[in-house]
């Protein structure tokens, strides 16, 4: 009964090898794709930097509410392509990090 056993085998390691698998990413933890890319307008807890908060209120994301609404794809959307004078990134990241940063912004803390 040894061909039964080793096909189970094969088979916990192709799912684990499966599962492993996703969109591809730089490498970088998003907190740092975030510092970088995001928090010079959104500030680090994604209120908006107070000096912007006064041009475009959108940058306070506790606030806002596609993000109230889990409205992860339109997260996604604006994150990659941009919006007003928010810029896309879509061109810069790989697909993996924009997800990243979709869920980073997702889980920020909400008013």
């Amino acid at each position: 009964m040894r061909p039964p056993r080793r096909a189970g085998l094969l088979l916990a390691a192709g799912a684990l090898v499966l599962s492993a698998c996703g969109p591809p990413t730089s490498g970088r933890p998003v907190a740092d794709l975030w510092q970088e890319l995001c928090a010079g307008c959104h500030a680090a807890d994604g209120s908006g930097v107070r000096a912007r908060r006064g041009l475009d209120p959108g940058v306070d994301l506790r606030r806002s509410e596609m993000i109230r609404r889990n409205d992860r794809g339109l997260v996604f959307q604006r994150i990659a392509r941009g919006y007003a004078a928010m810029p896309g990134f879509g061109h810069k990241l790989p697909q993996g990090d924009l997800e990243m940063l979709t869920q980073f912004v997702m889980q920020l803390p909400r008013e």
